[in-house]
């Protein structure tokens, strides 16, 4: 079969790979969407993850059961799941402390074992599926399920992260597809004021949709500033960051707005940083509290679930973040340069085979 492999630092590209032997708790996936993300561009120009290398990557995917295990008790064959995106460990010992997601053992880009890959291939190997997969509710897309295993879990964790309350003001820092998830969850934990930054046309009028009160465009001027004009000079209770930039300005900006006692949750990653600067005035110099976090991303076939359970009893829908969908696994590598474009109008892309 064919799969999308990271062959080098700068280079991935199709290629003949094996077919997939499943184990007793294993499933095997033909996809029948997947989405491209800014990660996949990162990880070709970089290679930032070694153990890619050689390996099909991407990890927005849903698709059909193809084949179960022996030990698979709650999957069969032409049931629509999402895949998992991530790699954690539900076997893991150290998963009874609620820790899975932080042994990443069974993710294609740290695993050591060369028969786990992405899922930019025609079947997918999905491990311990009776844990990590997720079961499409009916009504709901397959364009819709797409977004979960990434932009809707990450945005939602990331807002879990905030500890919002009833009527609090909340900061969300980037509506690109993750920051727009965290509109839509800090709407639906009960955010009394939601001020979310950006500069496009089209992600700012998706904000509000998803429940934006207050916009700010970041090249109008400094955010923080802003943001103190739209409070009254009241910092915000909580801080969503999902954005770019450089990292120390952005965790800076971050901690400045937000009150002593407040949470900062990071979604982004800032591969081009090596180290961050934050001045100490920000937490009276760590004399009072301010809690800065940085996000993984919940996955599971619990979590997943429960986000598309939301979809389906339409409290969120994300199809609106899918911008382009392209026909055909041909359109992949299209599919990879539209995201890497900056092109305004791209929010994300899907391809379906």
């Amino acid at each position: 079969m064919k799969g999308y492999v990271l062959q080098s630092k700068g280079k991935a590209a199709w290629q003949d790979v094996p077919v997939p032997e499943i184990g007793p708790y294993d499933a095997l996936i033909r996809p029948t969407a997947v989405a491209t993300c800014t990660t996949d561009i990162h990880l070709i120009k970089t290679a930032a993850w070694p153990k890619a290398i050689g390996k099909v990557i991407g990890h927005e995917g849903v698709g059909v059961v193809e084949k179960v295990g022996s030990m698979v008790k709650d999957f069969k064959p032409g049931d629509r799941v999402v895949m998992p995106s991530a790699g954690s460990d539900f076997r893991h010992y150290r998963s009874q402390r609620g820790e899975a997601k932080y042994h990443q053992d069974l993710n294609a880009y740290f695993s050591d074992d060369p028969t786990i890959g992405g899922v930019f291939s025609e079947l997918v190997k999905a491990v311990d599926a009776d844990n990590r997969l997720a079961r499409i509710p009916k009504g709901v897309t397959d364009i819709q399920a797409v977004m979960v295993p990434d932009m809707l879990i990450t945005g939602f964790t990331g807002v879990e992260q905030m500890h919002i309350r009833f009527g609090e003001t909340v900061l969300i820092m980037g509506v690109g597809p993750v920051g727009l998830m965290g509109v839509a969850a800090a709407a639906l934990r009960g955010a009394g004021r939601i001020i979310a930054v950006g500069s496009r046309p089209h992600t700012l009028e998706l904000a509000r949709q998803y429940g934006a009160t207050d916009i700010i465009d970041y090249k109008k001027g400094d955010i923080l500033e802003q943001v103190m004009a739209l409070t009254g000079g009241e910092p915000v209770d909580s801080v969503l960051i999902a954005s770019g930039g450089r990292a120390s300005d952005t965790f800076t900006t971050a901690m400045r707005a937000v009150k002593f006692g407040g949470h900062v949750a990071c979604v982004s990653i800032f591969f081009d940083d090596e180290n961050v600067t934050l001045p100490m005035n920000v937490w009276e110099y760590g004399g009072m509290e301010k809690r800065l976090t940085g996000v993984l991303a919940q996955d599971g076939r619990d979590f997943f679930e429960r986000l598309l359970l939301l979809i389906a009893n339409k409290r969120v829908d994300p199809a609106p973040l899918v911008t382009h969908v392209l026909h055909g696994w041909d359109q992949l590598d299209e599919g990879l340069a539209l995201m890497g474009s900056r092109n305004p109008e791209v929010i994300k892309v899907v391809v379906v085979p």
